[in-house]
């Protein structure tokens, strides 16, 4: 089971309900330098705005105490107000040591930021990165049993859902089943899910839960992620990104409309006559011919 983790941060600047913060070339170019002097680690530059960090391996699992998943890619990106983390795992016991997992990364990421980005740019007004992170368990949809009780299933214990996003290719779509909480964003796909999805949802991640938490710090209303912003992630998903009634039906339809049509497809096969089709393709020739013969 490959299970990807995202860690998204959002900064905070000293003075900045005065004067928004906004990096000169130059500046982020200091910046990003000295992040590459206390991580010991050479800078890797993107088509992107975003410049992007390998991290050390052995210094990512060791906050991992018992965990026996394998950790295959560990790396993170940085760009003026953002930084997002980026791991991967494999392995089949991921989902009983999630909650393990989770928190160490929390406790990993947020030193990370802290002594590679924060303090050493403190001249330049960081004060502190509000963090949020997101889950891609592929072959984690056969984790939520057609057979559970309704009541005490996993679809009760937080704020659960189904969605559908289109395929270019497929018309039954991909279907994802999405749970919501205070420590993190949990999806649950067949295999992965698409750049455009993905994207769609970092973004949304950090508008409607990191962007509202740092405006709320500002009139010191909050101190964590609550379900006010939660919830309006959760309309933000449904509303736009599958997950209404009226898109999960039209995927229900697509998928019926499908099934018919290859039915009639296996059908038509079935009671294909032979010589039926020689004999027309014969005359079709024979016409053919005498067109030819006109138009010469």
């Amino acid at each position: 089971m490959k299970t990807e983790v995202y860690i998204l941060g959002l900064f905070s600047f000293n003075g900045e309900e005065e004067k928004n913060v906004v990096f000169s070339n130059n500046e982020l170019d200091t910046i990003n330098s000295r992040i590459e002097n206390v991580l010991g680690v050479k800078r890797l530059n993107l088509e992107s705005k975003w410049v992007t960090y390998h991290l050390d391996h052995n210094e990512v699992i060791a906050s991992l105490e018992g965990v026996s998943s394998h950790l295959t890619r560990a790396e993170m990106g940085y760009y003026h107000h953002r930084v997002i983390f980026r791991f991967t795992f494999e392995g089949n016991d991921f989902n009983s040591e999630l909650r393990d997992i989770r928190q160490g990364l929390k406790e990993f990421s947020n030193e990370l930021i802290s002594s590679v980005i924060i303090k050493p740019n403190q001249d330049l007004l960081f004060e502190r990165c509000d963090t949020y992170q997101l889950f891609i368990v592929h072959e984690g949809r056969k984790l939520f049993s057609k057979e559970a009780d309704p009541i005490y299933s996993n679809d009760t214990t937080t704020m659960a859902f189904n969605i559908t996003e289109p395929s270019k290719i497929s018309p039954i779509g991909k279907k994802y089943n999405i749970r919501i909480s205070i420590p993190s964003t949990i999806i649950y796909s067949q295999s992965g899910v698409s750049d455009d999805f993905l994207k769609a949802m970092i973004n949304s991640i950090y508008q409607y839960c990191l962007y509202e938490k740092k405006e709320l710090n500002r009139k010191k209303e909050i101190s964590d992620i609550d379900e006010t912003q939660l919830v309006h992630l959760w309309h933000h998903i449904i509303d736009t990104m599958g997950g209404r009634t009226l898109d999960k039906n039209i995927a229900k339809v697509s998928q019926t409309n499908f099934i018919l049509a290859f039915g009639a497809l296996l059908i038509a096969i079935v009671a294909f006559d032979v010589d039926k089709f020689k004999y027309n393709w014969s005359f079709l020739g024979d016409f053919f011919k005498i067109v030819s013969t006109i138009f010469i």
